[in-house]
């Protein structure tokens, strides 16, 4: 065995597949494991140069987080937009975009981001009087936070092109008052005629993710799945990523969910059987699955359900795609070789979801597929059992119950039981892979999603579907084996033990020992990313 440059010894030791190390020790050479157990036999590895980093025995060393569903880019990019996720009132909101206003010349564009209205005071998005009140004199566009809703002022929709008589886009909608005025709400594809006259800002890509992936690395993360690769700039989204992340870069993994233009060209050139000469894995950044969008979201009204928002009457969300459209789509990628990652949100999308991976696995049987289903956060009974009899894996943020308790409120009497429910996912077998939907909260930090899982707390002291709830030890493991089971890289990500990658994440405390509803402020106090360490507090 070679001798280690570094070892972390004295914690609880969480290996993940296997139980709970007290006075651990976790010894690291190059960028692998090269062994885990007890202190004093992990010590005994140490030579002249090996650091030795001795840790107070109330702290804890896991693998390092797996985010398995965020959106790295569309991150830099909110980090240029005016931030809303703090605001809690309607004046509030209004005065941060009134004061955005005062500091950028009349007539330029104004975008901002974060807006939920579930974590306002009011419960309601602004009006158009209101929006035109505070900012008259720009154009303004409030993305809300889940990116699938919009708000634009009158001045956005004039420079725009958009009137009352334009006609809703496919997969989208211009929402208009009961007089047929536009209320300066815009729903999934109609917020792309107004996206589309803004006059965006240069954004420095690399500059930005250098610094993203440090606030990654605060909150103990090392491997990402970006879950929609070309949703910000085209096929050029690859070569941003590609240059920042190949070789560790950055000190982030990420498995690539691609999207879009991006996506056609992988199906193109894996039907033409140049799949792998184009698009090449490395330890770091890898390939292997297709994107698609089933529904919308709960906070916006989009998500598609059996039945009716209870806040809503007579709406029930929609699809995004046909299901003979998704059907056929599913069944080109699977056929293909690829896996399979479907946006399904609301009940009937998630069942439509699954109808079309039974579909294609019918036509062209596949044993190892891990098609998946991302953030599946209302299910109806006998879903469970169809996602663990097909083997789908189901890609979670439990985070959404503690920041989103507006959105799962929303659900009517016979589906609130099943909203978020990963307690009914994970009794019937299924794997689960957590992540953040970053940007998309106020903050992305797995031991919140994982503190959520356990208590099914709200961020207003509120708790959601609390028979919900799954284990700690099964919540660790979402956002560690979990998301790398996912991602195929159970073999190398996800757990600690010899030869896997050293991607590690060292908490102040144990969270063996911490009340639950502790967990979230358990500090992140060191992280390594392939044996180098990116962060110590």
């Amino acid at each position: 065995m070679k001798t280690p440059h570094l070892i972390l010894s004295g914690a609880t030791v969480y290996p993940i597949i296997a139980e709970p190390i007290r006075d651990g020790a976790v010894a690291i050479g190059d960028d692998r494991i090269l062994a885990v157990g007890r202190s004093e036999a992990v010590e005994a590895l140490a030579g002249a140069s090996t650091r030795v980093v001795r840790l107070p025995p109330e702290y804890a060393v896991l693998p390092a987080f797996h985010d398995s569903h965020q959106h790295l880019l569309s991150y830099v990019r909110s980090r240029t937009r005016v931030p809303l996720w703090d605001t809690t009132s309607i004046p509030a909101l209004l005065e941060r975009l009134r004061a955005a206003a005062e500091r950028r010349p009349a007539g330029s564009w104004i975008v901002a981001v974060g807006h939920d209205q579930g974590r306002l005071a009011e419960r309601r998005h602004p009006t158009l009087a209101e929006l035109d009140a505070a900012v008259p004199a720009h154009p303004l566009l409030v993305y809300r936070a889940c990116n699938h809703m919009a708000l634009a002022n009158s001045m956005a929709l004039a420079r725009a092109g958009v009137t009352p008589a334009t006609p809703d886009p496919p997969g989208g909608r211009i929402e208009r008052d009961g007089h047929g005025n536009l209320t300066g709400v815009l729903l999934e594809a109609a917020m792309s005629l107004v996206a589309g006259a803004v006059e965006a800002p240069t954004i420095d890509w690399q500059s930005g993710l250098r610094d993203a992936a440090r606030e990654y690395h605060r909150r103990g993360i090392v491997a990402v799945g970006e879950a929609a690769l070309g949703h910000i700039n085209g096929v050029r989204d690859l070569e941003i990523v590609a240059d920042a992340i190949r070789g560790g870069g950055i000190g982030l993994r990420m498995y690539v969910m691609a999207y879009g233009n991006i996506a056609a060209q992988m199906l193109e050139a894996a039907e033409a059987g140049a799949w792998r000469e184009v698009w090449r894995d490395d330890e770091w950044l890898r390939f292997g699955a297709i994107k698609y969008f089933a529904d919308g979201t709960l906070g916006g009204g989009t998500a598609w359900l059996t039945e009716e928002y209870g806040d809503e009457p007579g709406n029930r969300g929609f699809p995004l795609l046909a299901a003979e459209e998704l059907d056929a789509r599913v069944l080109r990628a699977h056929r293909a070789g690829f896996q399979v990652a479907t946006h399904a949100i609301g009940d009937a999308a998630v069942a439509m979801a699954l109808d079309a991976y039974e579909r294609a696995l019918t036509v062209l049987p596949r044993s190892d597929h891990r098609h998946r289903v991302e953030h599946v956060e209302v299910i109806h009974p006998g879903l469970p059992e169809r996602f663990a009899r097909l083997r789908v894996v189901a890609a979670i943020q439990s985070c959404f119950t503690f920041w989103e308790e507006g959105d799962v409120t929303r659900l009517g009497p016979e589906l609130a039981p099943w909203g978020h429910a990963w307690g009914a996912l994970q009794r019937a077998g299924v794997v689960l892979a957590n992540g953040s939907d970053n940007p998309v909260l106020p903050d992305f930090a797995p031991l919140q999603g994982i503190a959520a899982a356990v208590t099914r707390m709200a961020h207003n002291g509120r708790r959601i579907a609390p028979h919900q709830a799954i284990g700690l030890m099964d919540a660790i493991r979402s956002y560690t084996w979990g998301s790398a089971y996912a991602a195929f890289a159970e073999r190398d990500q996800g757990a600690l033990a010899p030869g896997r990658y050293a991607d590690i994440a060292v908490l102040g405390e144990s969270l063996l020992d911490v009340e639950p509803e502790r967990i979230a402020r358990v500090p992140v106090v060191m992280t390594v990313a392939g044996g180098t360490v990116v962060y110590e507090q």
